[in-house]
């Protein structure tokens, strides 16, 4: 083809097309500055909040560095002068998570907003003044999935805040996550937009003020913070019942998932504190340590995990048979979680353990009204009248006599299987009421053999001997198809075990069910004692005498086996916690330091100290049957205390705050070469056991003084037999003023610690003991010193 064919197929642009494709090179130049513009400042602010970014994180990295070092100084010392009133235990308040965006964005009609200056000057402060814990994502300075720890704290969280400013995708997400699973614990706050998305445009959102620079308006920040800790905590003052949640509120069936369900072991980093705790308060409770037990727990900080914590270290009180700790422990749960059903049971529990079966009864009864058919609270109900019967006649010594009086108290065991019976049937999985009332309901039909009017029998014994066989054999199933499983528990192999009382042919059956059973049983003397109680009871009427005893022996054998693998070190220890009558707790001062205008304990009057000190115990008639406590071993007061303790054959158990050395040169040192020498062979001493704080109970918490931790650990550890047998001695002027140093401080708090409690305060009077003044020795005035010459000069 030729040159022309191609010219003639070539298209000629139009005038029109030419005309718009020309464009000034100005308008060109424009739009490109334009874009380059945008995309520098874009660039510039991404990089100068990468710059504060990482700056914010290695600020966190340092102060965290820093906080460890402190730390593990053990806060060898706080400022001695003494700060603002401080609280006698560390407050727990609720926690709330801040849903937000970071950073600066954009908003409505070209606005910014800084989002970290709004939290930081705004929602922060405002939460703490409504009483609340702030926490943002980016706070997490630990290691783990953010991810995954920000999904637990949206699911967990006492409340969470939502700043929905602008439509940003994260925020509605995470919205959308709180109000699908949390009908309660929600706020919203916005600033700016005229409107709200059409899903959430009913619910209140709280409207704040910022500038054009996108930070809080100072002109309203004070009245927006006040606001917005209104609505938090009003919000977090309904009550259990009350829905916020859209999604709730439309979907009246939907339950809340349970609490426990919620949690992931994913989120390592939100967890981390309740396995720490976790650890540790194994060790305490294996060591029988109370003090630690009851000192860590109260020390975590997060509800959501002291929540769980509490459960915990209650069992382990009771486990121990300190009912009224446990009690104190549950209702400090219920503080918490007033909907936790467990902590209500076990707060009627342990109130029917310390004799107090009106209120435990009240208690579950209540809990009934609003669950009838929580089987574990009919248990623990059928329990109480079953204790209310066998209290009627085991006082009783005469054995004809204590059978007619179990006899004519049998309405009680009626009312025991009616309502054991009734809490089985809601659940036939909980084994342990249908066992008791086919036992209770066994000893009624043995005792109306022997007592009542066979021609005219009680129609409601006639009931129970005819639901017997029926229960009986519904129970023996169940048991024999749950027991074959290898992860079936003590329990229900016991109760198993407890059924072969009354159905074995031969008392070798009853032994092998009960030797499962203590396999199960791990060592736990609580879960041996209980069971050994309910044999007991079938021993005292007789019932099956020759089976009875074949579980009485398995359980012994297993008890005397316990303790044949003690050491003869903590036989003796445990001797001596059982016949301990009295348990004394000393504060007091040390000398006062060479050269020092104090004058609290001057080292020249140690005799008349000593002599003040041994008086009190010789009060008490303390002796080798009691048990004594000391916050430290510090030069004066205390050294003394334990020296008079040791002579007396009273063992002492000292807290020490600090590290070894560390004390000593903080606390011995200054009083003189003489007490270093007394505090060495007083620690040695065979009744003296030192425990410090740190290897018992890990680093104190940020902001918590060390010495005060010690009185609370030395005060909880001393309440090994319940406070009534507790005695402070407290060597103390009675003072406390702005100028009062570091020791009249630490006694006046130990003082309060104990009235708090509930325990007795002995006091011993330096000033009118010694004839001090004031604590400070004063320089003699001019004038006196005129007189003393002049007397002289004579």
């Amino acid at each position: 083809m030729s040159a022309q064919f191609f010219a003639k197929k070539k298209d000629t642009p139009s005038s029109e097309t030419l005309e718009a494709l020309t464009v000034s090179k100005e308008a060109i130049q424009d739009a490109i500055e334009e874009v380059v513009k945008e995309t520098k400042e874009s660039v510039l602010l991404a990089v100068e909040e990468a710059k504060q970014a990482e700056k914010k994180k290695e600020a966190i990295r340092k102060e965290k560095e820093e906080e460890i070092i402190a730390l593990k100084e053990a806060a060898l010392m706080l400022a001695d002068a003494p700060s603002e009133e401080r609280k006698l235990r560390p407050e727990v308040r609720p926690h709330a998570f801040v849903v937000m965006p970071f950073g600066i964005k954009k908003g409505f009609d070209g606005m910014v907003i800084n989002f970290n200056a709004i939290y930081q000057d705004l929602i922060k402060p405002a939460l703490i003044e409504a009483g609340f814990e702030p926490f943002r994502a980016d706070e997490e300075t630990t290691t783990g999935d953010i991810l995954t720890d920000m999904f637990q704290e949206l699911l967990l969280a006492d409340l969470v805040i939502a700043d929905l400013s602008i439509d940003n995708a994260n925020v509605f997400y995470e919205l959308g996550i709180r109000h699908a699973f949390k009908k309660r614990g929600i706020v919203h706050i916005q600033s700016g937009r005229a409107y709200m998305p059409f899903d959430i445009f009913n619910v209140r959102t709280i409207p704040y003020h910022t500038t054009e620079e996108g930070i809080p308006d100072p002109e309203f920040l004070e009245k927006d913070i006040q606001a917005i800790a209104r609505v938090t905590r009003d919000t977090w003052a309904t009550g259990i019942d009350a829905i916020h949640s859209p999604v709730f509120n439309l979907l009246t069936g939907l339950d809340e998932p349970d609490q426990k369900s919620l949690r992931t072991p994913l989120a390592t980093g939100f967890w981390r504190e309740y396995n720490e705790w976790k650890q540790r308060v194994t060790i305490s409770r294996r060591q029988r340590q109370i003090g630690d037990i009851l000192l860590l727990t109260e020390e975590i900080s997060n509800p959501l995990i002291k929540e769980e914590a509490i459960g915990a270290a209650g069992k382990a009180l009771a486990n121990m048979g300190r009912h009224e700790l446990a009690l104190e422990q549950y209702r400090k749960g219920l503080e918490i979680n007033e909907g936790n059903l467990e902590f209500h049971r076990q707060e009627a529990f342990h109130l029917n353990r310390m004799g107090r079966v009106d209120e435990a009864i009240v208690k579950l009864e209540t809990l009934l009204e609003k669950h009838p058919k929580d089987s574990e609270a009919i248990a623990y109900l059928g329990r109480i009248y079953k204790e209310t019967w066998t209290f009627s006649w085991r006082w009783v010594e005469d054995l004809e006599k204590r059978l007619t009086t179990a006899f004519e108290s049998y309405h009680w065991i009626i009312k025991a299987f009616d309502t054991y019976l009734k809490g089985y049937r809601i659940d036939l999985n909980q084994f342990y009421p249908g066992v008791n009332a086919v036992t209770l309901g066994s000893l009624l039909v043995d005792l109306a053999d022997r007592f009542d009017d066979a021609e005219n029998p009680d129609p409601d014994i006639v009931n129970v001997r005819e639901t017997l066989p029926e229960l009986r054999g519904a129970l023996e199933f169940a048991l024999e198809t749950f027991a074959q499983d290898e992860k079936a528990d003590y329990w229900t192999l016991v109760s198993l075990a407890e059924l072969r009382i009354l159905t074995a042919e031969k008392p070798i059956e009853v032994t092998r069910a009960y030797r499962k059973a203590l396999i199960a049983s791990r060592r736990n003397e609580f879960f041996l004692s209980s069971s050994l109680g309910q044999l007991e009871m079938l021993q005292s009427l007789e019932m099956r005498s020759e089976f009875v005893q074949a579980g009485i022996d398995a359980i012994n054998d297993e008890i005397a086996r316990l303790s044949q693998e003690e050491s003869k070190e903590k036989e003796e220890d445990a001797e001596k916690e059982v016949t301990a009558q009295q348990v004394f707790v000393f504060e007091g001062y040390t000398v006062d330091p060479e050269g020092s205008k104090r004058n609290l304990f001057p080292a020249d009057k140690e005799e008349k100290v000593r002599k003040a000190i041994s008086d009190l115990l010789d009060k008490y008639n303390a002796d080798d049957n009691d048990l004594a406590f000391t916050a430290g071993l510090s030069c004066g007061t205390e050294i003394i205390f334990a020296e008079l303790c040791a002579e007396r054959g009273i063992k002492v158990e000292a807290h020490l705050p600090l590290a070894d050395a560390h004390y000593v040169r903080e606390f011995v040192i200054p009083g003189g070469d003489q007490w270093v020498e007394r505090f060495y062979k007083i620690r040695n001493h065979p009744l003296v056991d030192e425990k410090y704080q740190i290897e018992q109970l890990g680093l104190p918490k940020k902001g918590d003084d060390p010495f005060e931790r010690n009185n609370r650990w030395t005060l909880y550890s001393s309440l090994v037999f319940g406070i009534d047998k507790v005695r402070l001695i407290a060597f103390w002027n009675g003072k406390s003023t702005l100028e009062d140093d570091r020791d009249t401080r630490l006694v006046k708090y130990m003082v309060d610690l104990m009235r708090d409690t509930g325990g007795v305060v002995e006091q011993i009077n330096p000033e009118k003991l010694l004839n001090l003044e004031g604590g400070v020795k004063k320089k003699k005035s001019t004038q006196t010193k005129k007189k003393t010459t002049a007397k002289k000069s004579k």
